[in-house]
């Protein structure tokens, strides 16, 4: 394997310019008193950590933590039955049903957004086709339900995965030993699929808590979580880059140590196929 490792040079070239060096450049401008991109004029300081670490900033964490923990939650209550329901049919072109799952990923994911805030606001498709009156665009509940849908896939996936790797001589052998089919999924199932939930709630849960899209389209601004704040410094008239970079690394300390999670408990990368 050894002859093969000059292959892997240009990777690290791109992981270097594109990765590396970037985070390293936000590192050190996140200990930088800064307005825009004025490097002459940059200052050393500590205070943005008390700039960050403030109420504005602890609220829309929070309120990120709750939105994506009850969407990642509807998303687990939702996919398992699904994953499992598929992995158990056999049905020529079972495929197909994954497929189902995957054409909406397949259209742009701000027109997805819209299509659905536009079913639950007042005179949307839900209302035109049910004619039950549904108004809650723009409400924490609507929040919740186009995060649910969008990253439902994410969810499905993994679990799926794991649930068609599992041995069915050992459901056979639990059923044998006079387990009822319920005692088996609980004892053998569950437990053995467990490593696709893992990577499954990673997967729902870090795009949810840290993304700023779907809270600013569906909520038109009025609900503000951590995303929006970061994406307000980068792109806001007060050009605070500072801010949102050591806000943003704080997020990517808590992504690696997802991974580092999902590593610790799938350490051969089964779910992440």
């Amino acid at each position: 394997m050894t002859k093969f490792k000059k292959l892997a040079i240009p990777y690290f070239v791109w992981m270097t310019i594109l990765v590396i060096i970037p985070l390293f450049l936000m590192v050190i401008m996140s200990f930088l008193d800064m307005r825009y991109i004025d490097i002459g004029s940059a200052k050393f300081t500590l205070n943005n950590f008390k700039k960050v670490f403030n109420q504005t900033y602890a609220r829309a964490f929070f309120k990120s933590m709750k939105l994506s923990l009850i969407a990642t939650l509807g998303c687990l209550l939702i996919a398992y039955p699904i994953a499992y329901i598929i992995s158990k049919i056999k049905i020529v072109g079972k495929s197909l049903l994954l497929v189902i799952f995957i054409l909406p990923m397949w259209t742009n994911m701000l027109l997805r957004i819209e299509t659905i805030n536009r079913m639950l606001s007042k005179n949307g498709l839900f209302q035109a086709l049910t004619h039950i009156r549904l108004n809650i665009s723009g409400s924490e509940i609507a929040v919740i339900i186009v995060m649910i849908i969008v990253y439902l896939p994410f969810m499905i996936f993994p679990i799926y995965t794991m649930l068609e790797k599992i041995d069915h001589s050992l459901i056979e052998a639990s059923a044998d030993l006079g387990a009822t089919p319920a005692k088996s999924f609980l004892k053998v199932t569950l437990p053995l699929s467990m490593k696709g939930v893992t990577s499954g709630i990673t997967m729902v849960f870090l795009p949810c808590a840290m993304g700023f899209t779907i809270p600013q389209i569906v909520s038109n601004g009025k609900i503000i979580l951590i995303g929006n704040i970061i994406e307000d410094k980068f792109k806001g008239a007060t050009g605070a880059y500072n801010i949102g970079m050591l806000a943003s690394i704080i997020i990517i300390i808590i992504i690696l140590f997802a991974i580092w999670l999902i590593g610790k408990l799938d350490p051969e990368g089964e779910t992440l196929i």
